[in-house]
């Protein structure tokens, strides 16, 4: 009997699950073809919300995606909430930033180890001390190694993400 019921369980719980997949999926492509907008300027919008969340903005990133938004022409909505989707994210991103921020430079410094040179890099916040040195020891931690990346990546990140979400929605339109 225990067996029985255990099945029935895992049924109505896949059952569930396909009908709230089906529901997600059926709005959200209502959603889309109901986008009164281009498809370039949705994209846009949300290039702008991904690439905003590279550089440190303090929490307020969705706001400055929605005004870059209001200053290109592009989707303040999409601008903003695709900012606050991928907050979740930021960590990774900020990891992002010194890789790449530390690929470009570790040639140029002529260093060996890009691992040994982001390690430093994280040291840098935790070292300890007096005020003084721990806040210059921040300033140098999202210092050039930091910003290169979160350009590089922001730039890298939005536009990819602008031709994914044009072709998504020039395929969801035809």
């Amino acid at each position: 009997m225990g067996k029985q019921k255990n099945s029935n369980t895992k049924g109505f719980f896949l059952s569930g699950w396909k009908n709230y997949k089906e529901k997600f999926y059926t709005t959200i492509e209502k959603q889309i073809v109901e986008i009164k907008e281009k498809p370039f300027k949705v994209a846009l919008g949300c290039a702008l919300g991904i690439g905003i969340n590279f550089i440190p903005t303090f929490g307020v990133g969705f706001v400055l995606a929605y005004f870059l938004a209001i200053i290109f022409r592009a989707n303040q909505a999409c601008a903003a909430a695709t900012s606050l989707l991928t907050g979740i994210l930021i960590p990774l991103m900020y990891a992002l930033n010194f890789v790449t921020g530390g690929l470009i430079l570790v040639p140029v410094m002529e260093k060996e180890n890009i691992l040994e040179f982001i390690k430093n890099q994280y040291f840098l916040i935790l070292r300890t001390g007096p005020l003084k040195d721990k806040i210059l020891s921040a300033a140098e931690l999202f210092g050039v190694t930091f910003l290169l990346g979160a350009v590089v990546n922001a730039l890298v990140f939005s536009l990819g993400f602008y031709f994914f979400v044009n072709y998504i929605l020039k395929k969801y339109k035809s």
